[in-house]
């Protein structure tokens, strides 16, 4: 038998109530303080509210995203609110590429020098600084060349109809099968429009993606595929710049501005630059055919940041820097990396067996490309 006798017994004090309050307090707000660390500077999670990506990234994707490769910071917010802070940032492995799909922070609608919203928002880097951006029938073009497009990017298509082969009534009850729908991948039913005639016969508008659309349109009662084109003769008054005879469709040539590049000021650009300017800081007054730059006449302007061009994946459903135009570098916050989880979000929690069973195990695991 053992003895303890010539051992010294020690007495452990219990803590008090408070004490373990406030232990409790502590590891909570260092396990706080460590997720923030990582999510500001190395991976940050993001869940897709809206189908401007559509089909790249479906609405309820949720993804982790690389801040570190941009250059991970302090949080820019004080967290779950719109407060701004001033944040620290790290040096960036490189800096976004064409190609890249780039959360960043919205720079605020085409004329407001502050953003009246204080979210991120989620779309492909189509150019980087100093490129030019045209599109041209809905086509995108970067510096000349067409733009390489991601197999589940999508647009609006006009689909002809043979009317001897196929009934209205019945093409509408097909368009309105979800088996069918899912077949063919169509997420976004919004842009299912029809029946219009023209001179060339009837059609219907869809959104397909683009390794579906030879698949859809071989069907025998469907005679004709286009790009549902918004023409070049009707300017929309919302596009960026404001002022210039563009639409969603036809657009530019414009140049992204790079650093160190010079504006010469005129009263015929003046208002293509005005919100530009203030939102680097400055103030701009106009006197007649004066400009004054933080009170100092100024004939030129000399671009402090390097700027980007962001476009959705879903192309005629999708706001993006064609109506609001440029992001900063230092709005960029990190690079798409892969899907966590997904599921369909739109359906409400309240009918969560639905929900439940809407999970798309195929996309877990997924990286975004």
């Amino acid at each position: 038998m053992a003895s303890n006798l010539g051992k010294k017994t020690v007495n452990k004090k219990k803590s008090s109530p408070v004490e373990e309050k406030l232990k409790s307090f502590g590891s909570l707000l260092l396990t706080l303080l460590v997720v923030l660390f990582i999510q500001s500077f190395f991976i940050q999670g993001y869940s897709t509210p809206t189908g401007s990506m559509l089909n790249t990234i479906l609405i309820g994707d949720k993804m982790f995203f690389n801040q570190f490769i941009y250059g991970g910071s302090t949080p820019r917010n004080i967290p779950f609110t719109e407060i701004r802070l001033p944040y620290l940032q790290l040096p960036a492995i490189r800096d976004p590429l064409k190609g890249d799909i780039i959360n960043f922070e919205f720079p605020g609608n085409r004329e407001e020098v502050e953003a009246s919203m204080k979210v991120q928002y989620l779309k492909r880097c189509v150019g980087e600084p100093g490129d030019t951006i045209e599109i041209k029938d809905a086509i995108l073009f970067v510096n000349s060349k067409r733009f390489p497009e991601a197999p589940e990017m999508q647009y609006s298509y006009k689909i002809f109809i043979d009317t001897a082969k196929i009934k209205r009534n019945d093409l509408f009850r097909m368009l309105q099968n979800p088996d069918y729908l899912d077949k063919y991948e169509v997420t976004d039913t919004r842009q299912i429009q029809g029946l219009f005639p023209d001179s060339t016969g009837v059609y219907f508008i869809i959104a397909l993606p683009n390794y579906k659309l030879k698949e859809f349109s071989s069907q025998p009662y469907f005679t004709k595929v286009e790009i549902n084109v918004e023409s070049k003769h009707k300017p929309d008054n919302g596009i960026f710049p404001k002022g210039k005879p563009w639409n969603r469709d036809n657009y530019g040539p414009l140049v992204i501005p790079k650093k160190g590049d010079v504006v010469n000021l005129s009263t015929k650009n003046i208002h293509e630059w005005d919100t530009f300017i203030k939102r680097e800081g400055h103030t701009l007054d106009i006197r007649g055919d004066l400009f004054y730059i933080d009170g100092k006449a100024a004939e030129k302007y000399t671009v402090e940041n390097n700027y980007y061009f962001m476009m959705g994946d879903n192309r005629h459903n999708s706001l993006d820097s064609r109506f609001w135009g440029f992001v900063s570098r230092q709005a960029i916050v990190g690079k798409a990396w892969f899907t966590y989880f997904s599921w369909n979000s739109e359906i409400p929690f309240s009918d969560f067996v639905k929900l439940l069973g809407s999970i798309r195990w195929d996309r877990i695991g997924r990286p975004i490309k």
